[in-house]
């Protein structure tokens, strides 16, 4: 019997080299035999990777929605960091306003006129406080100063005898500036 199975033995490996050259592929590709263990182990490694592929999309999934959640958070939050900004900023003015609207609602009739003019010029040094308070500066711009297309706007270009081509003649609307920002620049008359 011992002679039976090592002819058997003997005549598998040349059955397989047989069969590796029938079980070859029309592309030249050779099959591969493999055992049960193997082919459970690389089943196995196969639903591993797969595991792994859909754990990492899953992260990357979390991570792209987190990242969205974020910008949104962030767009949230200088809306209203700008809100409480202007919210803040116009509370300044309140007061003032308020002031106009009661020198408004008391015209004099007359003689009052004058303190009532001299009410407008308080008003309007209480605002100039408020602004320097919240570190907007006026831009100072006299006439007979050289135009700054950096600091003035200019609206007209006139002759006029007094002054040189370049020069500001008139101070339309005041400009003004927070630190070296100019926020709206002077608006000029400037002779040419």
């Amino acid at each position: 019997m011992d002679k039976d199975k090592q002819n058997k033995n003997k005549k598998r490996p040349d059955n397989e080299n047989n069969n590796e050259g029938e079980n070859s592929t029309d592309n030249g590709q050779t099959m591969v035999a493999l055992t049960f263990d193997e082919y459970d182990a690389l089943e196995k490694e196969l639903e591993s990777l797969q595991a792994q592929v859909e754990e990492q999309q899953d992260g990357w999934l979390r991570t792209r929605a987190d990242f969205d959640n974020f910008k949104k958070r962030v767009q949230r939050d200088a809306a209203r960091s700008y809100q409480d900004a202007m919210a803040s900023i116009i509370k300044t003015y309140l007061p003032v306003a308020d002031d106009l609207e009661r020198a408004i609602k008391n015209k004099p009739d007359g003689e009052q006129f004058a303190g009532w003019v001299d009410g407008i010029e308080l008003i309007y040094q209480k605002l100039l406080t408020q602004m320097k308070n919240q570190g907007i500066e006026q831009v100072d711009v006299n006439p007979g100063d050289d135009f700054d297309p950096n600091i003035h706007e200019a609206i007209t270009q006139e002759d006029h005898p007094e002054y040189t081509e370049g020069q500001i003649i008139d101070v339309v609307q005041p400009g003004y500036r927070i630190s070296d920002r100019i926020i709206r620049p002077a608006m000029v008359r400037v002779a040419r």
